[in-house]
């Protein structure tokens, strides 16, 4: 049954306080809900009831340790998006309206669905050319419910964000326009048909890594045909040929691969795959690494990568001045005020624990963890974008441990720190780096001359755009109120005064007598009113500085 978006909205506040949450949403932000120190738990659970959007929305929240405390991000990586099979009727009917009749397309499809998640379920299935794929189809109304439910958590982190005070809700906002996006591009197998061409071209020369191809005649925006692949999750491969000779240095050489691909993915390529747990990483048994779920990818443009490859380099060169710089380079909020040597004396704290440990027991995890929380601390935000990619890397780490436990990541990022270092400075990046600084000092050039005519001729105009002085403007423009009423009355209630003291009414006047005391009385109960409420305010005002 479809629900009213009015309907759908009262079930969401009511889970919510249900779950002792709806200081959430009233403003007082996560710090101050019931039981904060289970806070997490009753968001993860208030997530849980309210389905598919709301737990993608919570899986995305995990990954930014700069918004949100550790006990939070830690309990919503909890949230898995698993569902119950549909009905193998509903997914022919599906199949049937985008398709039209199965039997031109496939010769057998499998009624047991391999996986069933919360946006499709994937199909075994034969073409009928006989070739063995995997037909993913989305589930039916699942649409209509996601842009439901993407309309109340705009209302919803629209209303947050203008309450003051809320550090960990400021990027509410953009944080949901971000994932909006990113959740209409998995509804649109489309989209993840074209990622998988991507990335598969990005990987043309790596004789290691399969990408399945898809099918494009049997590929629409509610079902994905591709090529079906059959592998042993990290994992699992381990378990299996832990006993065979040579396992140690083939493990070794795996989870190295493994890494490798996502670092190409980032730093060559800024197209990466975004969702990289082990059930995405697959080993045939020629040990080639199989690479599946391209509906959750994330782009960057090179100049964040550059930033990213400083903060690499810096972590692994030990040298917290440069890390406490790459850092603040990526950060979107500004860092005036922000106490640089405290920041850095911080990070050589950090650095300091972690280089005397063994590497093996070093979890990258760990180490942003840390990060993010002096990035909190020191009121430092990161882009979606990298928070999304500090969270795979951490994903990546965990898959290539699953098969290789003593797996360091820092020998990788220093061998891939050396390469990216040659590859910055070689002849045609250096060439195009010229050519594009020669051309910004060209337009200075030729536009500076123009600039200081026109001031000369025509003065300049400065503008100042404040920002953050809304919660300032508000309040001046209610003091300037208060003082309008409190002149008025003050002005009312003596010329009143004056008026009953001369005012001596005939018996026909009685009524008007009667009239002026009322209006007189009334302006004293109104004088009266706005003193409590002055004083009233001055106490929240006191009571919220402590």
């Amino acid at each position: 049954m479809k629900l009213s978006a009015s309907r759908r909205y009262r079930e969401v506040l009511k889970v919510f306080s249900r779950h002792g949450l709806s200081q959430v949403l009233e403003g007082t932000g996560l710090r101050k809900a019931r039981n904060r120190a289970t806070t997490g738990v009753h968001l993860r659970q208030a997530f849980e009831e309210l389905g598919t959007t709301f737990i993608k929305f919570g899986q995305i929240l995990s990954t930014r340790h700069d918004l949100l405390p550790e006990k939070i991000t830690a309990e919503l990586e909890k949230l898995q998006t698993g569902v119950s099979p549909l009905p193998f009727d509903s997914i022919r009917d599906v199949l049937e309206e985008e398709l039209g009749e199965i039997s031109r397309h496939f010769r057998h499809i499998e009624e047991k669905p391999l996986a069933s998640a919360s946006i499709g379920q994937v199909h075994k299935a034969v073409t009928i050319e006989g070739t063995e794929t995997v037909v993913k189809v989305r589930r039916p109304g699942i649409t209509d419910q996601v842009e439901l439910d993407l309309k109340i958590l705009s209302r919803l982190s629209h209303r947050l964000v203008h309450f003051p005070g809320i550090e960990e809700t400021r990027q509410i906002e953009d944080l949901y326009y971000e994932f909006a996006d990113t959740m209409r591009t998995e509804l649109d197998f489309l989209r993840e048909a074209e990622n998988i061409s991507e990335i598969s071209r990005n990987f043309e020369d790596w004789p290691d890594v399969i990408i399945p191809f898809t099918d494009p005649e049997r590929t629409t925006s509610r079902v994905l045909t591709m090529e079906y692949m059959e592998g042993l999750r990290f994992g699992e491969f381990r378990e299996k040929h832990e006993e065979d000779p040579g396992f140690q240095k083939t493990r070794k050489e795996i989870a190295e691969l493994s890494a490798e691909v996502l670092f190409k993915m980032i730093f060559e390529d800024g197209f990466f795959h975004a969702d990289v747990h082990q059930g995405n990483f697959l080993l045939n048994e020629n040990h080639e690494l199989i690479v599946l779920d391209f509906g959750m990818v994330g782009s960057i443009d090179q100049q964040t990568r550059q930033k990213l490859m400083n903060i690499a380099l810096a972590f692994s060169s030990n040298d917290a001045e440069l890390l406490t710089d790459a850092l603040l380079d990526i950060t979107i909020e500004p860092v005036q005020g922000t106490d640089i040597d405290a920041l850095i004396s911080d990070i050589k704290r950090l650095l300091y624990r972690t280089s005397g440990r063994v590497l093996e027991d070093i979890s990258l995890g760990e180490v942003l963890g840390k990060i993010f929380t002096l990035l909190r601390r020191y009121h430092l935000r990161l882009p979606p974008t990298s928070a999304l990619l500090f969270k795979t890397l951490i994903m990546a780490e965990g898959t290539a441990r699953a098969i290789d436990p003593g797996f360091e990541l820092h020998n990788t990022i220093e061998k891939q720190g050396k390469r990216w270092m040659k590859e910055r400075y070689r002849p045609d990046y250096v060439s195009r780096d010229m050519w594009r600084y020669a051309k910004l000092w060209k337009d200075i050039g030729t536009e500076t001359p123009l600039m200081i005519k026109r001031m000369m001729r025509k003065g300049m105009n400065v503008g100042v755009e404040p920002k953050g002085w809304e919660n300032i403007v508000a309040h001046f423009h209610m003091m300037v109120n208060r003082i309008a009423v409190t002149l008025l009355l003050a002005s009312f209630i003596i010329a009143l005064s004056l008026l009953l003291s001369v005012f001596r009414p005939d018996e026909g006047y009685q009524l008007l007598s009667w009239f002026l005391w009322g209006l007189f009385f009334l302006s004293i109960v109104l004088g009266a009113s706005l003193i409590i409420s002055i004083l009233s305010s001055r106490h929240k005002f006191k009571h919220k500085k402590r």
